[in-house]
């Protein structure tokens, strides 16, 4: 007998990150105690003025001669250091905001006249010059973070963030690295280093990456997704590393995977990510050798089901059932269908888990409902027949074990000879959207174009909306694909006609 459950693969992409206006990073404008360029005189108030100007025309790129200026004025003379290395930051920053600007330049292209053919690494030269503001004024903390996480490090970030979804991993390195010169305080770089150790299996760095990640994310509600995104990757790696051990050792590092994993599960959200975790360390108790303590996983479910999503509750049913605690599983799978009747996942697996269970009784509503849904699928007749199978073996009457074997052969019969089947991979629920992809598979002699009527349903059961698309000619003993969209939100199932 069988547990199903779809299980997608999880995938994590970091998305973009966003900075404020280089205008609003005047102290002055924000009310900030601190203004290091206040009550200035001579060649620092003209470089503040030509700061102004810069400033103003930064987005448009046209600040590279103000910035020069700057730079100029504030290169020589002893007076007010203060003002001078934040007027170099603010220069720095701004001209690698200028169109085609490379991160290493020469003096030169700065405007400085001294020692012209020697390079300048703006990115740590703006590091620098902050740094010793940071160091003297402490209350310009605020101020400097912002002029650090400008479009330089932005577009640094998320140079890191593009490469790493590409695969590009010495590029997603190189531009989080750099990123880290201008800020080391944001979680988002130590991320994108964690997942590229990952990719190339260098555990250990990964995890002293993440670890960065979550020390830098804090309990900073802003960072809530990269800290349970990193949580998640911790435990994954750490399943990875168990994964790939033999006998002891992997025993061993499975032992040291169930922590990360009871982590994140007391903090996800992701109903998706959840189920995936539920699986992962119901995995790792047995690896590790400590079966029993598998009831634990899904206990706070089995307490509070209404707290947790349709998907979640499934995966745990099927850990229920595979450590064979039926009955624990049967009340996940119920839970699950409370939340979504046309769950096919629940009612595939409560009808399997009755059956297993000596129940087969129960089992023939469940399978009748999976059957008025998925009518093209041969795999459910053959419920039909695990559960007859089940029935004769709970009677000892002859007349009823004729019944019941004449029944399994004859769907066990209808299973087999089935000339069409249908199958889903794809079924996305989104509030304004909904996808569903899949096969149909020609059993038949002869090619044949199917006609696909699909209806998606409401929790209710109300039909939200009817989609029709063709498959074919789909030739003998081969599978044509389809995927519909539905422009609706709010399905909780669907249902289609038979193909013929």
């Amino acid at each position: 007998m069988r547990a199903i459950v779809n299980r997608a693969a999880t995938v994590f992409a970091l998305g973009a990150i966003a900075a404020a206006p280089v205008a609003a990073q005047n102290p002055a404008q924000i009310g900030a105690t601190c203004d290091p360029t206040a009550n200035t005189r001579g060649d620092i108030a003209k470089a503040q003025f030509s700061m102004s100007r810069a400033i103003a025309g930064a987005d448009k790129g046209t600040s590279t001669r103000d910035v020069q200026e700057v730079l100029r004025l504030v290169e020589n003379g002893t007076d007010n250091p203060n003002a001078r290395n934040f007027l170099r930051g603010e220069a720095y920053i701004i001209y690698l905001m200028q169109p085609n600007t490379p991160p290493v330049v020469p003096r030169s292209a700065l405007g400085l006249t001294t020692n012209p053919t020697a390079t300048v690494d703006l990115y740590v030269a703006a590091d620098s010059a902050f740094t010793l503001v940071e160091k003297a004024s402490p209350e310009c903390a605020l101020i400097i973070t912002q002029w650090r996480q400008q479009k330089p490090w932005l577009n640094a970030l998320n140079g890191a963030i593009n490469a790493l979804n590409a695969g590009k991993l010495d590029s997603a390195e190189m531009l989080a690295k750099r990123s880290l010169i201008l800020d080391r305080h944001a979680p988002y770089a130590y991320s994108v280093l964690g997942s590229v150790a990952q990719n190339r299996k260098d555990w250990a760095a990964a995890n002293e990456y993440w670890k960065q990640t979550l020390a830098a994310a804090g309990t900073d509600t802003t960072y809530a997704d990269v800290r349970t995104k990193t949580m998640y990757e911790l435990a994954s790696a750490a399943s990875d590393k168990a994964d790939a051990a033999s006998g002891a050792a992997k025993r061993a590092a499975a032992r040291e995977a169930i922590k990360p994993w009871q982590d994140y599960i007391a903090v996800a959200t992701n109903d998706l990510l959840l189920a995936d975790a539920v699986d992962n360390v119901a995995r790792m108790y047995v690896a590790a050798g400590d079966s029993v303590s598998v009831p634990t996983v899904y206990a706070p479910m089995l307490a509070n089901p209404s707290k947790y999503g349709e998907l979640s509750l499934v995966h745990a049913g099927v850990v229920a059932t595979r450590s064979g605690h039926h009955a624990d599983a049967i009340k996940l799978f119920d839970a699950a269908l409370a939340q979504n009747p046309y769950s096919r996942d629940a009612i595939n697996n409560l009808a399997a888990t009755y059956i297993q269970n000596n129940e087969s009784q129960k089992a023939f509503p469940l399978i009748n409902r999976l059957v008025a849904l998925d009518p093209s699928n041969p795999d459910n007749p053959l419920l039909y027949a695990f559960a007859y199978q089940g029935m004769y073996k709970g009677t000892k009457d002859k007349k009823l074990q004729k019944i019941y074997t004449d029944s399994l052969v004859y769907f066990n019969t209808r299973s087999e000879n089935a000339t069409v089947k249908l199958g889903v991979n794809e079924f996305s629920r989104r509030p304004d959207e909904t996808l569903l992809g899949g096969t149909v598979e020609n059993r038949d002699k002869a090619s044949k174009t199917y006609t696909l009527t699909v209806e998606f349903l409401d929790k209710a059961g109300n039909v939200v909306s009817t989609e029709t698309t063709t498959v074919g000619p789909v030739a003998p003993k081969s599978s044509g694909t389809f995927k519909i969209r539905s422009a609706k939100g709010g399905v909780y199932g669907y249902r289609y006609k038979p193909l013929t």
